[in-house]
């Protein structure tokens, strides 16, 4: 069995408040081979690590009253919505934000850190992998997702040209959204995964490999069964087209284990997710995302261990 890759989603997200640097710098200092991020765009095209075009629920925009005038509503795919937008607010603007935790009822620990940690740009975050990976004294890798292409498009900003800027063989593009991941590989990029919503045919994987090296899913796509335990033959069927296979997102909580891995206790409450690490890596998967990276790689260890 291949060693399959621990990617920390968002950083060590379950400890950390997402997209931050600490996040990134602890998931790589518990062990991760990489990160993974989600970017948008500022109004003057720079990429930035946040995963909505929204800023008040993970940054302290709300309580800053100098960008009070920047709250607005705009019509996001048919819903009406009232915010602050990430692409009014210029590259300087949105550096002096601070970070605050998506779930801070669910992740309590992660909240104690709300609000210490400055929103970064994807210049910021190459950075630091690379002062990691020097200081750690092995390669580490960076996943990006492209989020919602379409919408900043329709803005005056092409994703495709901003992300033109950012090079490295440590790097590798990520997207829901196949326009721009074809868009990717015509430029040459070869590095590209195509993140799945739903289940997979083989017509869509058959699609998905003239653009991408891979295919990223949610773990119902690797098991069934009432337990949701029960392994699929999605990893094969994807191999067969040559696509190596992530699954995404790996997290501790009740709610978000299946019914066999959960506790007594409440949604918040942590489960077996050591378990669910095992089965996702035994599934043979290329690489698992994971808000809790400290737990996927101990998991990892173990199922090596049963196999050598």
């Amino acid at each position: 069995m291949r060693q399959a890759l621990v990617i920390a989603h968002r950083g060590a997200s379950g400890y950390r408040p997402e997209h931050s640097a600490s996040a990134y710098r602890l998931a790589l200092r518990l062990g991760a081979d990489g990160v993974e991020t989600d970017v948008v765009a500022s109004r003057d095209g720079v990429l930035v690590c946040r995963h909505d075009v929204t800023l008040s629920r993970t940054t302290d925009v709300a309580g800053r009253p100098e960008f009070r005038k920047l709250r607005r509503t705009l019509d996001i795919g048919g819903r009406s919505l009232t915010d602050w937008f990430v692409h009014d607010f210029t590259w300087a603007q949105l550096a002096t934000l601070k970070c605050r935790e998506r779930w801070p009822r669910k992740r309590s620990v992660s909240a104690a850190y709300d609000r210490r940690y400055p929103v970064i740009s994807l210049t910021q975050l190459q950075q630091l992998i690379e002062l990691e990976s020097d200081r750690l004294g092995r390669g580490l890798r960076l996943f990006v997702e492209l989020k919602e292409p379409r919408f900043f498009e329709h803005a005056g900003l092409a994703m495709s040209e901003l992300a033109a800027d950012h090079t490295g063989s440590a790097l590798t593009w990520m997207s829901f959204d196949p326009v721009i991941l074809k868009q990717l590989r015509q430029r040459g990029e070869k590095q590209i995964i195509h993140i799945a919503e739903g289940g997979v045919g083989g017509r869509e994987l058959r699609a998905i490999a003239t653009y991408a090296d891979g295919v990223a899913v949610r773990r119902r796509a690797l098991f069934s069964g009432n337990d949701g335990v029960k392994p699929t033959s999605f990893v094969a069927k994807a191999g067969k087209r040559g696509l190596d296979v992530y699954a995404y997102t790996h997290r501790a909580e009740n709610q978000h284990l299946p019914k066999a891995l959960r506790s007594d206790g409440g949604d918040h409450e942590h489960g077996d997710a050591a378990g669910e690490a095992r089965l996702l890596f035994e599934s043979g998967v290329t690489g698992v995302m994971s808000d809790f990276p400290d737990v996927a790689v101990a998991a990892r260890a173990e199922v090596l261990a049963q196999v050598s």
